[in-house]
């Protein structure tokens, strides 16, 4: 089997109670580095750590030799609107990283990053600034050049604290097309753009928008059919989109991935200031199934994918560590294995993906401080 690392983003240099959406009392350094058995979904530290502000999101180049990691700066930290960064690291055979430059994205907030279909751009947002940006990529060297559209969204929803103005969470490119999609959480709305391959803009084509209140955070694409999940955070559903090459995305289902009983509002764990506070969600690598964390219940949602139709139905729930309010979750190369970051119970949990149910079961948890993503590459 190939040799593989679990690279964990943690959030670091933070008083206790500063963020407002952490409850872990235990700032990382970085980027923490694990050797990853894909014999039985295990991870052992590899010493390596690499020291960087709050890298909240990771994302891998199309051809596994770099790490792309965000700088999730805020105001709570002191900083100024406007100013945000992304660094491209090279990973190295032991698991180590080594910084091939660093660059500025523009703003605040870079919650999520991730490429174009050609690998030649990189996209990202800027949650507290209310707009996203798209910078170049040299594939071949690692290195991230200038911005080349900075985008700002307008627009609010009808939650007074979480969607006072535009929150672009999640941006993703299409596979296929040159659609750009930024998942606006503050606007209920996703924008869909064209990036322009000669000049790296990016031009608005649509707005798609979702339930008044829902709080769209991020999207996930299968693997062969053209659909796509709109993972929805502030009323805990995910919506199942079909993908047009010419028209983008058109919701056609919509699924509560908590129990129907809970309430979760008031909840000490809770800090997502509405009742259901929903997480990232990601598709199997054979797009048979599709998990969704349910923060402050601390379970992760299970849903079978039509193979034909590609919409969901309700097959099982696992629970997290007491107290996970876990932020981000990753499927291995290999499809059988689910790793999560359960963020405030400051660890990373992995589970063992059954090949016909898509049921889980644990297979190793390892402490990280304050964990925000997870990537296997």
């Amino acid at each position: 089997m190939a040799r593989r690392f679990a690279f964990v983003g943690c959030y670091s240099g933070f008083e206790p109670g500063q963020l407002g959406w952490v409850g872990s009392n235990l700032p990382g350094e970085g980027i923490s580095s694990f050797h990853f058995d894909e014999a039985n979904g295990e991870l052992s530290a590899t010493g390596h750590v690499t020291r960087q502000a709050s890298p909240s999101w990771l994302e891998p180049s199309p051809c596994g030799r770099f790490l792309i990691a965000t700088h999730e700066l805020s105001h709570h930290t002191g900083v100024e609107e406007g100013v945000g960064f992304l660094t491209s690291y090279r990973i190295g055979q032991d698991g180590s990283l080594s910084e091939v430059n660093t660059r500025p994205t523009g703003g605040r907030g870079n919650t999520s990053t991730g490429f174009d279909r050609t690998g030649c751009f990189l996209l990202v947002t800027r949650y507290w600034d209310g707009g996203v940006a798209a910078l170049r990529f040299n594939p071949d060297t690692g290195e991230i050049g200038e911005i080349t559209a900075l985008p700002g969204h307008n627009g609010s929803g009808p939650h007074p604290t979480r969607q006072s103005s535009p929150h672009p969470h999640g941006i993703h490119g299409d596979p296929k097309t040159d659609f750009v999609y930024a998942v606006d959480l503050g606007t209920d709305r996703v924008h869909q753009y064209k990036l322009d391959l000669d000049t790296g803009d990016l031009v608005l084509h649509s707005e798609v928008p979702f339930a008044s209140g829902s709080g769209p955070r991020g999207i996930a694409f299968h693997p062969t059919l053209r659909m796509a999940y709109v993972n929805c955070e502030l009323d805990g559903t995910v919506v199942v989109c079909a993908v047009d090459d010419e028209t983008g995305l058109k919701p056609i289902q919509s699924e509560l991935c908590y129990p129907a009983d809970f309430e979760g509002e008031n909840h000490k764990d809770n800090f997502g200031q509405a009742q259901y506070w929903g997480a990232e969600g990601c598709v199997t690598a054979d797009g048979r199934h599709y998990y969704y964390i349910c923060r402050v219940h601390q379970s992760l949602a299970q849903f079978d994918i039509d193979g034909e139709s590609g919409k969901l139905s309700f097959s099982g729930r696992t629970s997290l560590l007491p107290g996970s309010n876990a932020r981000n979750l990753t499927c291995d190369p290999s499809g059988r294995f689910l790793l999560v970051a359960s963020q405030d119970a400051d660890s990373v949990e992995c589970f063992r993906i059954d090949p016909v149910s898509g049921g889980l079961s644990r297979t190793d948890v390892q402490q990280a401080p304050c964990p925000a993503d997870v990537m296997v590459v």
